[in-house]
């Protein structure tokens, strides 16, 4: 559900007026609705029909009359209701809203004016509950907080509780600004962390620290120039699929460019995030030191019924200074297929390269069973894949606070989300790698388990 929170403010404020009113004594400046009134029945219906809901101040039932103050307070809750109300219903709250205009006034000019501002702003997210295991062997054991999976040292496990707030403006019918916030805490000491990057390559942690981790993740404006999808300022970013650079790395500074529906080619242009701010990216392709300029082009087209195919291509520029990457100028590409066989099941497979000499190939296969919709309760989906991306292969290929993939990664990991209720749900995301790059042994064994309130 999506609630302008400015209306929630009038909402408290209505009840503080109605209050008032109420104690004042049974002076009526409003005068009252005549017993057979068509309104009557026109409010009735709407809560009949869940358009106006509880049995507060401004109710009636019976024979009661009301004033035209309490019946007006009724029509401003089916307004403010009225994204659940059917065609019929909205012609009721039209009507409705033109025989009360004066009362709805009396109860401030900001009524009408909010229900407009509430179309241009919204406030979605959502909260979520969750606890991350290891049970690593070999190079990765005791080694989960350097690798920037968790502020706590060594291997165990994580229980966090996190919120992610989207806020949407709406410029106008072309334009709107997207922010996303969000912020987690441990739950072993109840404050927020943060690894900070020390400009060499390091970290430092800081476990407790509120202003580390409250951070805006995303801020953008996004539009349409003619018939380009049109994005900038800071936005998530993931291309194809998600081998080379997996959506929630919300890693670039810059400027996208979109054309087509199904036949879709896509420009990116800017700065790839630098240092850690979430989830970790490879050192060996992004420097920690120097600016890391970045550009890429995507194709995605249909070439058949159900049968998809995706392309990328991906490069990065510094200033030469940071000789611990593998280039000042690497290039990277993706190409890959998905299948859909019936409604329920996908085939999926795609390989990729770097222009590294060594260890800079990369591919990934699976399958996914089912469709997760968070109004259907009881819906579900269960994607089991394999993953190999070698130590220069990838800036991200994951994005489950797995990092090392300067070791490179291989293995099986299993993702699934049942939806418990309407908007809840319940994820899983589990995985067994081993490194690829021949120095490296052991297992990086992790499961998370969550839950999410969405809102």
């Amino acid at each position: 559900m999506r609630k302008s929170i400015v209306i929630a403010a009038v909402l408290t404020l209505l009840v503080n007026i109605v209050s008032t009113v109420a104690a004042a004594g049974p002076t009526n400046p409003f005068g009252d609705v005549p017993a057979k009134h068509w309104s009557y029945a026109a409010v009735n219906q709407l809560k009949q029909d869940g358009i106006i809901d509880g049995d507060g101040q401004g109710t009636f039932g019976g024979d009661r009359t009301v004033t035209r103050y309490e019946m007006a307070q009724m029509i401003a809750r089916a307004i403010w209701n009225a994204e659940k109300a059917n065609a019929e219903n909205k012609v009721l709250i039209d009507k409705l809203s033109a025989e009360f205009t004066s009362e709805l006034t009396s109860l401030g000019v900001r009524v009408a004016t909010l229900e407009k501002k509430s179309d241009k702003i919204t406030v979605s997210g959502f909260l979520h509950l969750s606890d991350q295991v290891w049970d690593n062997s070999g190079s990765f054991a005791g080694h989960t907080a350097t690798t920037g999976d968790t502020p706590h040292p060594n291997d165990g496990h994580y229980p966090a509780v996190g919120i992610d707030l989207y806020v949407n403006y709406k410029i106008n019918d072309k334009w709107q600004v997207k922010i996303e916030n969000e912020a987690v805490r441990d739950f072993r000491t109840g404050g927020f962390w943060t690894r900070i990057p020390n400009g060499d390559g390091t970290y430092t942690t800081i476990d407790g620290t509120v202003s580390g981790s409250q951070r805006y993740d995303q801020m953008y404006a996004e539009g349409l120039v003619g018939a380009t999808t049109v994005k900038a300022g800071r936005f998530d970013y993931g291309a194809a699929y998600g081998l080379m650079v997996t959506p929630g790395r919300k890693g670039i500074n810059g400027v996208q460019f979109a054309v087509g529906d199904q036949n879709r080619t896509t420009l990116t242009y800017g700065y790839f995030r630098q240092g850690w701010t979430g989830n970790a990216t490879n050192p060996y392709l992004i420097s920690n030191k120097a600016d890391n300029r970045y550009a890429a082009i995507e194709f995605d087209a249909p070439i058949a019924k159900d049968l998809n195919v995706k392309t990328a291509y991906h490069n990065l520029a510094t200033d030469g200074s940071d000789t611990s990457i593998v280039s000042d100028n690497i290039n990277l590409w993706e190409v890959g297929v998905d299948k859909m066989i019936g409604k329920k099941l996908n085939l999926f497979a795609t390989y990729g390269e770097s222009d590294a000499n060594s260890q800079n190939k990369a591919y990934m296969a699976g399958i996914t069973y089912g469709r997760a919709d968070l109004n259907a309760p009881g819906s579900y989906f269960v994607t089991a894949r394999y993953l190999n991306a070698e130590a220069k292969a990838s800036i991200a290929p994951d994005n489950y606070w797995v990092s090392k993939y300067d070791w490179g990664l291989k293995g099986p990991e299993l993702t699934s989300q049942i939806i418990i209720d309407k908007n809840v749900d319940i994820f899983l995301w589990a995985a067994s790698l081993k490194p690829t790059d021949g120095v490296h042994t052991g297992k990086l064994n992790t499961v998370k388990l969550g839950v999410d309130f969405y809102f």
